[in-house]
């Protein structure tokens, strides 16, 4: 069988799916593959580090930082914060990739949280997890949150050219609390490229702050057009609600040169909210595109005192000893350099991808009983 080089692993282009633990980054993680994607996810932090296509040249769309990482259940403040900037988010950008789950809150800790040594962003993406089970095409793998008292158990499947993610949140106290739970998703190079990829998005309202704004207007230092990337700018957090009149939320992005569509499809009622933000700096070029179920930045504090924004819930409680259950999928596709997406629906047994202007429709393969 012919292979390809990938991240320092010598990867298969096609056949069976399967299970693999692989060396991602020079860090311990699973692969999860199907005949033409492959879902790469790493053990300490749990991150997912890249979905690909199974074919030469593959490209990550995801995030992967331009310095070495370590596993963050491993870092040591004092050999270890100064290299990763020092401060409560030290920690998780020590092993920080891809896409992070945020969980039980998205943002920053307080001011005695970050002294009792909790990082940005909550337990789960500096944790260590394990693999509970798995299958041909399938993973599932779990951890335990000491501080918060939670568990969370994520199952990924592999089916053509979707990966479907199902996860379930367990609140091991005796005590109800409110969460935020964020699908920390961020794009980076080569995927991501300046005025080249664009992005949309089944968003309406906006705010950076008392500013508000609607999709794909957003704020950074001045109004932008966040469906393109800047040339250059400064980093900015926008929060939009999902829209919704509709079933599924998404976000899509395109690099027309690569001739490559990555997105990701979500239940409206499980993310309400969608966190968009931007570093596009010499130091650091990244696009988050973030679906959460809640627009406020910070842990218990800072989400009891905005229950709700513009109407909608901006936050869930998880009961005493009950659980939360949200799904998920995300697609990759390669499409024509004209290509620019109108809509991601679903069409009964079929995913489509809509597009702009052309009317053509780029059709996938779905098993709603996934989503």
């Amino acid at each position: 069988m012919r292979r390809f080089l990938f991240f320092g692993l010598f990867l298969p282009l096609a056949g069976s799916a399967q299970v693999t633990s692989v060396r991602f980054l020079n860090r311990d993680a699973w692969a999860v593959e199907g005949p033409r994607l492959r879902v790469t996810i790493l053990k300490s932090g749990g991150h997912v580090g890249a979905i690909t296509l199974r074919e030469p040249g593959a490209v990550n769309p995801l995030w992967i930082q331009s310095r070495p990482t370590i596993d963050p259940d491993r870092f040591d403040p004092v050999r270890d914060a100064a290299a990763y900037g020092g401060g409560v988010e030290a920690r998780l950008l020590s092993g920080l990739a891809g896409h992070n789950l945020c969980f039980p809150f998205w943002g920053n800790p307080s001011e005695a949280e970050g002294r009792a040594g909790m990082t940005y962003h909550g337990e789960a993406g500096i944790t260590r997890w394990k693999q509970d089970r798995s299958g041909q095409d399938w993973i599932t793998v779990s951890a335990e949150f000491p501080e918060s008292r939670t568990r969370f158990v994520r199952t990924v499947r592999v089916r053509g050219q979707i990966a479907y993610f199902d996860e379930t949140a367990e609140n091991l106290s005796a005590w109800d609390r409110p969460v935020g739970w964020c699908e920390h998703v961020t794009l980076g190079p080569p995927f991501l490229e300046r005025k080249v990829t664009l992005i949309d998005a089944s968003l309406t309202r906006g705010r950076l702050g008392k500013d508000e704004f609607a999709w794909p207007e957003g704020m950074a230092d001045k109004r932008i057009d966040l469906r393109q990337i800047r040339e250059s700018g400064p980093v900015f957090v926008n929060n939009f609600l999902v829209d919704p009149a509709r079933k599924y939320g998404f976000f899509a992005a395109i690099n027309p040169k690569l001739g490559l569509l990555f997105g990701y499809v979500f239940p409206r009622a499980d993310f309400k909210w969608m966190n968009i933000w931007e570093s596009n700096t010499p130091a650091q070029f990244t696009r988050g595109m973030e679906f959460s179920n809640t627009p406020s930045h910070g842990t218990m504090r800072t989400l009891v005192a905005t229950p709700q924004l513009f109407g909608v819930p901006a936050y869930e409680w998880l009961d005493a000893k009950g659980t939360l259950h949200k799904r998920f999928l995300s697609f990759s596709v390669r499409v024509p350099q004209d290509f620019r997406v109108a809509d991601v629906r679903i069409a009964g047994r079929k995913l489509e991808l809509a597009g702009r202007q052309t009317g053509k429709v780029i059709a996938l393969d779905f098993e709603p009983g996934l989503l």
